[in-house]
C-alpha cells in the first residue's frame, strides 16, 4: 500500500488543530491562532512512531509528555492543575473528534480516494465541533441558570426549577420589592390572595397580579422580601416554571 506522507501530514495537522481549538473554545483559554498553530505543528513530531517500533507503554508516555507540550504550547504554562486540566480535556476532545470520524467512516461510504476522502471528513468534523461547542456552551450557561425554588404560601408548599433572567427586572412600586414571575397554570392560583401590581416595562406596561409569599428558598438560600407575580404566558423554558428576578443579587 503507497503511503503519501504529506497527505498525512495534512490530516494530522487539522485533527491536532480541530481538537486544541476545541479546548480552547471549551475551556475559554482565549488563546491566539498562532499559538494553536505552532502547536499542532509540534504533534507532527507524532508522525515519526510510523517508522518506529516501539512498546505501547513507551509509545504511551511519549504520546502523553508531547500532550502535555502541545497544551503548554497553545495555552501557556500557569500551575500543574491548569497544565492537567488542559491535557484531559485534549484527550476527551479527541475521544470526541475521532468517535465522529469512526461514525462517518462506518455509516457513509463515500468512493473517492482514501486521502480526498478523510480530508473531506475532516472538514466535516470541523463544522461538527464548531456547532457542537456552541451548544454545549449555551446548554452550559442554561443550566447554570436554573436553581432549586422552594415558595412557602400559609400552608402551601411550591417546588419547582427557576430560570433566572436578565430581562425580569419587575419591581413593584410599593416596598422596592423584586418580583418573581411563576406560570399560572403551575400553581392554584384561585386560592391565593392576589394583588394588582403596575409595572412598566420596556415597550409596554400594565398590572401584574401579585401574592405575598411567607418565604422564598432559592437553592436553599432563604428571602422574605420578594413578591410572586402571576404569569399568563409560558415561559417555554425547558423544566422551568418559575422566571427569577435579575436584580436578586448573589443568588
Amino acid at each position: 500500500m503507497t503511503i503519501y506522507i504529506d497527505l498525512i501530514f495534512i490530516i494530522n495537522f487539522i485533527y491536532d488543530f480541530c481538537i486544541l481549538l476545541m479546548c480552547d473554545i471549551l475551556l475559554k483559554r482565549n488563546s491566539t491562532i498562532k499559538r494553536v498553530i505552532f502547536s499542532s505543528l509540534f504533534g507532527e513530531f507524532s508522525l515519526l512512531f510510523l517508522f518506529i517500533n516501539v512498546s505501547k507503554v513507551i509509545g504511551f508516555t511519549i504520546k502523553l509528555f508531547m500532550a502535555i507540550i502541545m497544551v503548554i504550547i497553545a495555552f501557556r504554562y500557569r500551575n500543574i492543575k491548569y497544565t492537567l486540566y488542559n491535557v484531559i480535556y485534549m484527550f476527551l476532545c479527541g475521544i470526541i473528534l475521532g468517535g465522529f470520524l469512526y461514525f462517518m467512516v462506518e455509516n457513509f461510504k463515500i468512493n473517492l480516494r482514501l486521502g480526498i476522502k478523510y480530508l473531506l471528513l475532516l472538514i466535516t468534523s470541523l463544522i461538527f465541533f464548531i456547532i457542537y461547542c456552541k451548544f454545549l456552551i449555551k446548554q452550559k450557561n442554561n443550566y447554570n441558570n436554573r436553581y432549586r425554588v422552594k415558595i412557602e404560601y400559609e400552608s402551601n408548599i411550591f417546588n419547582g426549577v427557576g430560570y433566572l433572567d436578565s430581562g425580569n427586572k419587575l419591581i413593584s412600586p410599593y416596598g422596592n420589592k423584586p418580583i418573581i414571575l411563576i406560570e399560572k397554570s403551575y400553581i392554584s392560583y384561585k386560592k391565593l390572595k392576589l394583588f394588582p401590581v403596575y409595572y412598566s416595562a420596556l415597550n409596554h406596561n400594565g398590572i401584574l397580579y401579585c401574592f405575598k409569599p411567607n418565604k422564598v428558598y432559592i437553592n436553599e438560600k432563604e428571602y422574605n422580601k420578594v413578591l410572586i407575580g402571576l404569569s399568563d404566558f409560558s415561559f417555554h423554558i425547558d423544566g422551568c416554571e418559575v422566571l427569577l428576578n435579575a436584580r436578586m443579587e448573589n443568588i
